[in-house]
């Protein structure tokens, strides 16, 4: 039987006299990459907080990693915590701090992760190879472009291989060669890492990357599973949010089939423009 991940049993949430979750129901399963799509405030941000306990639901249960986390402590939820890595929006760097302290800040600071400095820098300095950026340890995050912060971001979020990664508008505010960019690096992330994935995002072009794409270590780039024309099988789903309620919950096929007006905003039904010489890894997911 699949292995449930992140479980969302009848949530609502409710600010006051704002409903902003209305009786969602949503499982995610090991392996699993879902894409979350919608208008600004129609839920895809909040959902992500939610999953992390980071606020507390009004109404429902919320299930992460086996665990019922709906009324968990602050201090109970350190540990379930330490197995979720989440990209914020804008990469949420520590100003102050240079970006070997950034990227290590979850394993000096989670009781569970604790470990010798010279283990740390080991796996820091791992992490940001990995995204293409071992050269930027003693930078402050101020001194790198808003791409490459957002690579740092991706390299915090999973210097400590978790179990579930979340990613909230990773792309927003970016170029489409740095956008690019950055989706070939989850891509990786997933594929390698084999890491359960939830994105949140605006783009059709990363939900469709995530789920027609997977990473390929020979050429050490993202190549399509599937000619161009065809639909993957990569477990990705994608979910439409539409004024806290799920407008829509299935394949990218199905997604494109939609003849339900709202749904169908979402959908980008022609290939993107193709990156041209001098671009960043050939071109962009048709």
């Amino acid at each position: 039987m699949a292995e449930a991940i992140l479980q969302f049993e009848d949530v609502s949430l409710r600010f006051e006299d704002n409903l902003v979750l209305d009786r969602v129901n949503l499982t995610v399963n090991r392996g699993d990459t879902f894409i979350l799509l919608g208008a600004a405030g129609s839920g895809k941000t909040v959902l992500l907080k939610l999953a992390m306990s980071l606020i507390q639901p009004s109404s429902g249960r919320i299930r992460l990693l086996g665990h019922d986390i709906t009324d968990l402590k602050e201090s109970e939820l350190f540990e379930i915590r330490s197995e979720v890595g989440i990209l914020f929006q804008e990469g949420g760097l520590f100003d102050s701090l240079t970006i070997e302290e950034n990227v290590g800040y979850p394993l000096r600071n989670q009781k569970r992760l604790r470990a010798p400095e010279e283990e740390i820098l080991t796996r820091v300095t791992e992490s940001l190879e990995f995204v293409e950026l071992g050269h930027t340890l003693d930078k402050f995050p101020s001194e790198l472009s808003g791409g490459m912060r957002r690579r740092v971001g991706i390299a915090r979020a999973n210097v400590t291989n978790p179990k579930l990664s979340l990613y909230d508008s990773p792309t927003a505010g970016l170029d489409p060669i740095t956008a690019h960019t950055i989706m070939s690096l989850i891509v990786k992330q997933r594929d390698l890492r084999k890491t359960t994935t939830v994105l949140a995002t605006h783009r059709y072009q990363d939900g469709a990357m995530a789920a027609n794409y997977q990473w390929d270590e020979a050429t050490h780039d993202v190549v399509r599973a599937v000619p161009h024309g065809q639909y993957a099988s990569l477990n990705t789903s994608f979910v439409v949010m539409k004024e806290g309620k799920i407008a829509f919950l299935g394949e990218q096929q199905q997604l494109e089939a939609s003849r339900d007006p709202y749904v169908s905003q979402f959908v980008l039904h022609q290939p993107p423009p193709r990156i041209g010489p001098g671009g960043d890894r050939g071109h962009l997911p048709a």
